[in-house]
């Protein structure tokens, strides 16, 4: 019996030492996702664009540059706009699944100097991801999108504006052009899909 109590005491002192072990790695683990969600907090919406600048370093008269949230459809959507002169012809940028305004930081596309260029994080995508949003369709994705076309319209005074599709988002773009084609310049697509 006396033997039976040893070997339970020994067996339970390394039980209770991974106890304490793991505790620890947990709570180390939980508090580094907190730090990480903190930090991509911090470096996501609603930030601070970076204006653009004369030659002499202050910001550019009549440019725009906003990171902002419109209420599209019963869900507030992200867009960033961006242009050198906001009396521009605007140009709606449909992404292709995956926001992809970033990557203008490392390659610029210029569209700004000819374009207000509007990159929109659609329904459930990007800036606009929010839990608890029901599944999205392709008819909800064509209503999201004239809607926004709409906006941009009324917002900056202009009967047409562009509309430029990229990988999936031309699968929605060329329908939404189709649909609504006194609403566009032109549509522009960038790796079109078809069949």
């Amino acid at each position: 019996m006396a033997s039976s109590l040893i070997a339970t005491a020994v067996r339970s002192r390394p039980a209770r030492s991974f106890a304490r072990w793991a505790r620890r790695a947990v709570g180390i683990a939980l508090a580094c996702l907190v730090g990480l969600l903190g930090l991509l907090l911090y470096w996501s919406y609603p930030g601070k664009p970076q204006p653009f600048l004369d030659e002499r370093g202050r910001p550019l008269p009549g440019s725009i540059f906003e990171k902002i949230s419109v209420p599209i459809n019963g869900v507030d959507q992200a867009m960033i706009i961006k242009s050198r002169d906001a009396a521009l012809p605007v140009l709606l940028y449909l992404h292709g699944g995956t926001p992809d305004y970033f990557l203008t930081q490392d390659y610029p596309t210029h569209l700004e100097d000819a374009f207000t260029v509007v990159w929109w994080d659609r329904r459930g995508a990007g800036l606009s991801y929010r839990v608890g949003i029901p599944p999205i369709t392709l008819e909800q994705l064509i209503a999201d999108t004239l809607a926004v076309t709409d906006h941009l319209r009324h917002r900056f005074g202009q009967d047409k504006i562009y509309l430029l599709g990229h990988s999936e988002g031309t699968f929605i773009g060329i329908q939404v052009a189709a649909r609504a084609p006194e609403r566009y310049h032109a549509y522009i697509a960038v790796a079109q899909m078809a069949n």
